[in-house]
């Protein structure tokens, strides 16, 4: 993401930056992108503060409500079924404690915007309503105009996480490059790829440990079930990858080879700037074909998508296990 000088602040180059030097130039702009209420606090919590402390200007979407998180709310409520009046309840709560987290923070005055997308449900809006939800992506960044934007990684294996990030590629694809801001990507699911060009840590002091503890704990219907998982992102330091990294592979040949038998469950979703596509794996039809890893054929392409374009495995059958297996991958021919 590329070099810029706006309101007498020059950002970073892809390559490097000094993230302390920023937050204290004067005119420092950071936009939070959280898919839950939570992922604020697990992923920025002490670069919220330290922005603040600064006098910069923060603000923080919530993408969703977080109110599709069934087992929590089964355990603290003590229901099976959930319905649509459970589930916004939930969603209200879950609002409730993001608040009062922001308060932890001492960042209860930070803008905050709230899109109300589906909990769940960000793939579909990927795949299925490209169009409208990078614009309306776009028009967030063009209200608050970041120079810093803090965002999921491609990497994070929960679905939804590495969906808005490829939302958010596209938007900031379709932008001027002389307003695109820096990114920094936060994980919290899944591991790191090996392929980002720098990563920045952001050493916190204890008094900002401290806090950030208390705004994870504030989302109490999330370390109901998971407290000790959580509160390990309470720790020395905050860790990004600078950019939207370098995970691009080219070429017709996919990353993965899954087994023979669970072939017929599953689909493959690609999506480039015109749209999403959900494809029947198999030789059908015509079209150029896909390979698996072994150069098997994996799919036969109805229409050629553009580059860049985003490819991801998915398997249809109901599971309870929320995280990707197979997640997204950028190919840029």
């Amino acid at each position: 993401v590329g070099l810029a000088a706006r309101s007498g602040v020059v950002r970073a180059t892809r390559n490097e930056m000094n993230l302390e030097q920023y937050l204290a130039g004067g005119d420092a702009n950071l936009l939070v992108i959280a898919p839950h209420p939570d992922d604020e606090s697990l992923g920025a919590g002490g670069l919220i503060q330290r922005a603040r402390a600064h006098g910069a200007r923060v603000a923080v979407a919530f993408v969703t409500d977080g109110d599709n998180n069934p087992w929590p709310q089964r355990v603290l409520e003590r229901r099976v079924l959930i319905g649509a009046k459970q589930r916004e309840r939930w969603g209200l709560r879950r609002r409730e404690e993001a608040r009062r987290a922001l308060q932890a923070l001492a960042a209860q005055d930070v803008e905050v915007r709230r899109l109300g997308w589906p909990d769940g449900g960000v793939t579909w809006k990927l795949v299925d309503d490209t169009v409208a939800a990078v614009s309306a992506l776009r028009a967030l960044l063009a209200e608050f105009d970041p120079g810093l934007l803090v965002l999921p990684d491609l990497s994070d294996r929960h679905p939804d996480h590495s969906a808005l990030h490829v939302l958010l590629e596209l938007a900031l694809r379709g932008m001027p490059p002389q307003r695109r801001p820096q990114c920094l990507c936060y994980l919290l699911h899944g591991r790191r790829r090996r392929c980002e060009p720098q990563r920045i840590a952001l050493e916190l002091t204890p008094q900002e440990q401290a806090r950030k503890r208390a705004a994870i704990l504030a989302h109490a219907s999330q370390t109901a079930l998971s407290r000790r998982r959580l509160l390990r992102f309470a720790g020395a330091s905050e860790e990004y990858a600078l950019g939207v990294g370098n995970h691009d592979l080219s070429g017709p040949r996919l990353p993965w080879l899954p087994p023979r038998w669970l072939r017929p469950w599953m689909r493959l979703l690609i999506v480039d700037a015109r749209g999403g596509q959900r494809l029947k794996l198999g030789g059908g039809g015509a079209g150029d074909a896909l390979q698996w890893r072994d150069g098997s054929l994996a799919v036969r392409l109805p229409r050629q998508p553009s580059t860049p374009h985003y490819v991801k495995l998915y398997a249809s059958f109901p599971s309870p296990w929320v995280f990707d297996r197979w997640g997204w991958r950028r190919f840029v021919a």
